[in-house]
């Protein structure tokens, strides 16, 4: 067949499909473009998801009289002007392919006026043909109406789904847009209905609020860390804001939404312990470095990027995500937690800004509001930090079930002590109900004779933190008062995972390992010895030291030592069952698999506890930095605020 050169129309609608996929890459295109000029308010518009009508409205820097029909020529741009700035992009479009792509596959009209013009010009285009040009009197920025995309291509429009399902995706793309860019005000209308509309003042947390709803905004964790040229940014959700898919984990780099393997692994191994098993974090993540370390020249819709170090960067986003979700304490105070969101309008009463003058009111107004919120914070952070410094460690909990299974002569038994541990003279009715046992009253005991107590000594109970034990439900949930918010503990989540910490840092400092005085000798089968032998390292690291002794049996010389006692040979089956659903994984999993399975002496449900076991296990979660969730990511904690819990009763609204 002979060779020919395709015409123009054809060429433009090839070129098309490249950028062009659905409505969402149409509204991506538009609304990087009006970030790239200047735009502090962005507008979009959908109906019938997108395919029949879409509007993208700015207050951009808008476009030249001179140069309108210039920005529908193929490969024309205003974002770079050789091909060495290819290696140091700054900004978020620069193909030059948006526009003409979207006019070949679609009937266009552009409105758009540039600033310090007393008019503005508008263009009209259909399917890349038939442009017209004139001048009309409008608003500073620019304004984008697309119709019938794909009107000339019915092949390719009848790919596209129905519309509920094109307008959840412009939907999730807005979302985006909005976690991506905090300081630009967004507002999405589907069907006449606003979905979006976020403040633009800057605060990623608002930005959440806005596409999350407060109580996800609220209980994200922030992340502010350096790491070399490299710095990450942003709100991470986990515990109760994990989510079934990975469709809530949101990474910009550079100010670029992409989609990142990289970062999406990072993440998701240092939340492993933070989220329950088949559950992802959900996040909003700034990432930002050097424009030449990262090639986002790869993917046509410049979702896909490359790291010129790809093992350094993930290195470093997994160090500086680690140290973010560190520190505080397990048990969260309600001292602790942060600030309410309380915006004063609802998102569907605010007022589009018209320009500049409004936004900056509406930025004042917010930044009032939050300096309040912080100030705040600062004092109840101060007053947590007086507390954390007053109040000690508290006794080791293993080793107060280790005495008093000790003191009652059951040492080699079941170790549920049930009333065994109950306090001989229990208290009377009209005690209060703590385990705080603060003693008598200063008044009571003087009067009694004994010696006035010194004002160290009534000064500790008052710096206690403000909580009260209620009880414990069902032998297994530690109940809580503090403050105004009611408190429900897993007793085996909660001591599992100081188990579990603890032989980690063991393990870390090189301390995790026992020697046996005599070694002991395991048979295992065939099966069994294969997985010892190709999980050795993890097995080391985790402070086994195993050598196999002919074909069926294996030396145990020296096992992992948590909190004073050694593992016992039954676990160590357990830990080469847990070894066979792993597979190929990495030695960093195959090793917290087998610590997990190491800590499953932890107390169990139905056990009861005595209130001092109850003390020591409270103050050992304050003084601890893990964080709320088990091992295998089950929370350890729920709260309830008063304010909840008198809705639940309709005693508000």
């Amino acid at each position: 067949m002979p060779i020919r050169i395709l015409d123009a129309a054809t060429v433009g609608r090839i070129a098309a499909g490249e950028v062009v996929e659905r409505p969402a890459s149409v509204v991506k295109e538009l609304v990087e473009n009006s970030l790239d000029a200047g735009a502090t308010s962005v507008t979009v518009e959908i109906r019938e998801g997108g395919i029949g009508y879409l509007r993208v409205t700015d207050n951009g820097c808008g476009i030249e009289p001179g140069q309108v029909r210039l920005a529908f020529e193929n490969h024309a741009t205003s974002k770079l002007s050789n091909a060495a700035q290819l290696d140091d992009i700054r900004t978020l479009g620069f193909r030059g392919e948006a526009l003409p792509s979207i006019a070949a596959v679609a009937r266009v009209e552009m409105t758009t006026r540039a600033k310090e013009q007393d008019a503005g010009a508008r263009l009209i285009v259909e399917g890349g043909q038939n442009m017209s040009v004139r001048e009309v009197g409008c608003p500073e920025g620019t304004t984008v109406i697309m119709r019938d995309l794909f009107f000339n291509i019915p092949v390719r429009r009848a790919f596209l789904k129905k519309p509920q399902y094109e307008g959840a995706l412009v939907n999730d793309t807005v979302a985006r847009m909005i976690l991506g860019n905090p300081d630009i005000s967004f507002r999405f209308i589907n069907n006449v209905r606003t979905i979006y509309h976020s403040f633009g003042d800057g605060d990623l947390r608002h930005a959440v609020f806005a596409v999350y709803g407060r109580e996800t905004a609220e209980s994200m964790l922030e992340v502010d860390r350096y790491e070399g040229s490299i710095r990450i940014r942003g709100l991470i959700g986990v515990g109760e804001q994990a989510k079934a898919t990975r469709a809530h984990e949101a990474f910009f780099i550079n100010g670029r939404s992409v989609r990142c393997p990289l970062l999406s692994q990072a993440l998701e191994s240092v939340c492993r312990e933070r989220v329950t098993i088949g559950m992802y974090p959900m996040c909003a993540l700034h990432l930002t470095l050097s424009p030449s370390s990262v090639d986002v020249n790869v993917h046509p819709n410049k979702l896909e990027v490359r790291f010129r170090d790809e093992v350094g960067t993930r290195v470093a986003v997994e160090t500086m995500l680690r140290e973010a979700l560190q520190g505080g304490s397990m048990l969260r105070l309600k001292a602790e937690k942060p600030a309410v969101i309380e915006p004063v309008r609802t998102v569907e009463q605010v007022p589009l800004p018209d320009g500049k003058e409004n936004t900056q009111k509406s930025t004042q107004v917010l930044n009032a509001t939050t300096e309040v919120l912080n100030e705040k914070i600062e004092v109840q952070n101060k007053r947590t930090e007086v507390l954390n410094d007053k109040k000690g460690i508290g006794q080791d909990f293993d080793a107060l079930i280790s005495a008093e299974r000790k003191r009652i002569g059951l040492e080699n038994g079941d170790w549920n002590l049930r009333e065994s541990l109950v306090p001989a003279a229990p208290p009377s009715r009209t005690s209060k109900p703590s385990v705080e046992s603060p003693g008598p009253r200063p008044e009571q005991a003087q009067g009694q004779g004994a010696p006035a107590p010194k004002p160290e000594q009534l000064q500790l109970p008052q710096e206690r933190p403000p909580y009260r034990v209620i009880g414990v439900l069902f032998k297994t949930y530690i109940l809580l008062e503090c403050e105004d918010a009611f408190l429900l503990i897993d007793q085996h989540a909660a001591h599992e995972r100081l188990r579990y910490d603890a032989l980690a840092k063991a393990v870390e400092e090189g301390v995790a390992s026992q020697r046996l005085l005599t070694p002991q000798i395991v048979r295992v089968s065939a099966r069994e010895m294969a997985l010892v032998e190709e999980n050795m390292d993890a097995l080391s690291a985790a402070g086994y030291d195993i050598s196999p002794i002919g074909e069926r049996d294996l030396q145990i010389r020296a096992v992992p030592h948590i909190n004073g006692h050694a593992e016992t040979t039954p676990r160590f089956m357990d830990v080469i069952d847990a070894l066979s659903g792993l597979g190929s994984a990495a030695l960093e999993a195959r090793r917290d698999e087998i610590l997990q399975r190491a800590c499953k002496g932890a107390v169990k449900a139905g056990d009861a506890l005595s209130p001092s076991e109850i003390e020591a296990l409270l103050a050992q979660m304050e003084a601890s930095g893990a964080p709320p969730t088990c091992p295998h990511g089950r929370p350890v904690i729920k709260t309830f605020s008063r304010r909840e819990i008198e809705r639940m009763f309709r005693r508000i609204q």
